[in-house]
């Protein structure tokens, strides 16, 4: 890897104000924050995630154009960089099919990354083993899906390969054996390491369970590390339950044993008597006419001749029904991941006014915040701060999950945040989104709940900035100062916040 650059001229945060832009490049994250430093001749810099999702078109340009602006931004230095999740959607800006090459050139001081990355943390060993088995299984099962000529098997390989995305594959269909599937897999996580490979970097790991952090240099803002929960049944709680109204809709309750990776992976490499479509150990199975196999009753026999085997009865057959696994299989590798998300908040002392980034973090995260708390002090005073504490001054949230329906909390979530000044970002590409069949991305229901709660004061990136009358509730005062603090460009919405 080479050297990282010597820092340049540093940009200058305008009249103390905090600056958080969220990027308008399509599906994915990337915000860039900028506090103004003591004497007010330079910022700190923050890049929370930098990544785009594999449907979109011309990636590679895009997000060359993105880093150029974030260059622009930071002076070609970012302080801090914040890994949020191991997913393509928020880590490929720094692949080397995208823009490594442009963050080459950028000096990058620290890298945050969550605990659940820590080496020295057995259960993070534990989380990232499974998680690595899974997305190979899920690779061997799209791949053997991909090569059956059922259209069942097809459709089940599309709507796997939908959420390998977050993994940065693309398709499966165009992979030709173990070693190309290999490759696939290392992309996302060789983008998400990048920043912690580079020689000169700081690497830390953070814990909720540890105290409040603070940004050298920078009075006035602490830093509180909400999540990922260091709890394994949390982390695995990524749906909301039937009774509990966590969401904003009941989604259904997948889950599925590990065991059927392995099933998954006999598809790719199968046993000589089992065939390719069979996911069972072979003394549990019968194979009709093979030599040496255990003997079928006649009346079995019979009944296949009868039945399964006539052209008109194909519809019998069920040898790809136990197939639905990989889909299950795959939505649970994706929340569980979104559960390890790196959730900050970001505290300014003096107004008290928090600015939430929950990245793409699902039920069992946001309901671990309920118990978080830390002791910090102020002057000669000491107090305590709770997660629920900071939910009801966040006047700035980062929709998690691109508004997607089980990223949000509801009565534990989004209705403790009770600032009259809150306004949220929802970075999301509908278009692209529907190209993946995500057609409920942003869900409804949330949306509207989300502009009731603003007073309009809702931004996503692939749209407009929110126009007069859809701000009508508010008081003439809320309306120019969120007009005026709110600078719009093609590439990206940025906001203004008085530190």
């Amino acid at each position: 890897m080479a050297q990282a650059p010597k820092p340049r001229s540093r940009k200058k945060t305008p009249g103390g104000q905090v600056l958080v832009r969220m990027y308008r490049h399509g599906l994915g994250d990337c915000f860039l924050l900028r506090f103004p430093k003591e004497g007010g001749n330079s910022s700190f810099t923050v890049l929370i995630d930098c990544g785009l999702i594999g449907v979109a078109k011309d990636p590679k340009p895009t997000m060359q154009k993105v880093v150029a602006s974030i260059a622009e931004g930071c002076g070609s230095r970012i302080d801090i960089a914040v890994m949020t999740h191991e997913h393509w959607d928020h880590a490929s800006g720094f692949s080397t099919q995208q823009a490594q090459d442009a963050f080459d050139n950028i000096d990058v001081g620290e890298v945050w990354y969550a605990w659940t990355e820590d080496p020295e943390n057995e259960l993070g060993k534990k989380l990232r083993k499974e998680r690595a088995a899974k997305v190979k299984a899920l690779h061997a099962a799209a791949m053997a899906l991909r090569g059956n000529a059922a259209p069942l098997a097809a459709g089940r390989a599309a709507r796997v390969e939908t959420l390998l995305q977050f993994f940065g594959v693309e398709s499966t269909a165009s992979l030709q054996g173990l070693a190309a599937a290999g490759e696939a897999i290392g992309k996302t996580r060789s983008a998400f390491e990048y920043l912690g490979q580079r020689r000169g970097v700081k690497v830390s790991y953070r814990y909720p369970t540890k105290a409040a952090l603070t940004l050298p240099g920078v009075d006035g803002v602490r830093v509180y590390v909400l999540g990922p929960p260091e709890d394994e049944a949390r982390i695995k709680r990524s749906s909301p339950t039937k009774k509990g109204k966590e969401v904003y809709e009941f989604a259904l309750d997948a889950a599925i044993d590990d065991n059927l990776a392995v099933a998954f992976e006999r598809l790719q490499a199968p046993g000589e008597a089992g065939g390719p479509d069979c996911p069972f150990e072979e003394n549990l199975s019968l194979f009709p006419g093979k030599t040496g196999a255990k003997p079928v009753p006649a009346a079995l026999t019979r009944l296949i001749a009868d039945t399964w085997d006539e052209p008109e009865e194909s519809w019998r057959k069920i040898e790809l029904d136990w197939t639905a696994a990989a889909e299950t299989l795959a939505l649970n590798l994706d929340s569980h991941t979104n559960n390890t998300c790196l959730v900050l908040a970001f505290e300014l002392v003096k107004s008290g006014q928090v600015l939430l980034f929950a990245a793409d973090a699902q039920v069992g995260n946001w309901l671990s915040w309920q118990d978080t708390k830390w002791t910090v002090k102020d002057g000669n005073e000491t107090r305590t701060v709770t997660g629920p504490d900071l939910l009801q001054r966040v006047v700035f949230y980062k929709v998690g999950h691109h508004g997607s329906h089980n990223a949000t909390l509801r009565t534990l979530g989004l209705e403790q945040m009770t600032s009259d000044d809150l306004i949220a970002f929802v970075p999301v590409s509908k278009e692209q989104a529907k190209k993946n069949r995500w057609d409920e991305m942003p869900f409804e229901p949330l949306v509207k709940r989300l502009r009731e709660k603003t007073g309009g004061r809702l931004v996503f990136s692939d749209q407009d900035a929110p126009k007069k009358e859809s701000l009508a509730s508010l008081t003439e005062a809320q309306r120019k100062a969120f007009t005026t603090r709110l600078t719009v460009t093609p590439l990206f919405y940025e906001y203004s916040f008085q530190l």
